[in-house]
């Protein structure tokens, strides 16, 4: 049985790609707006 992607964990897997670009071309403070999306990620695939 083939499992279907989840859409919000890609949607937050991109979010947290962007703040790491933005930590390492803007400013490192950045990197609390990807660690909080990997925080949700991790929530949304430990849910099942």
């Amino acid at each position: 049985m083939k499992n279907k992607p989840n859409i919000k964990v890609i949607i937050y897997s991109l979010i947290a790609f962007g703040f790491l670009a933005l930590t390492f071309f803007v400013d490192w403070i950045f990197i609390i707006g990807a660690v909080v999306m990997m925080y949700l990620n991790q929530r949304e695939l430990m849910k099942r």
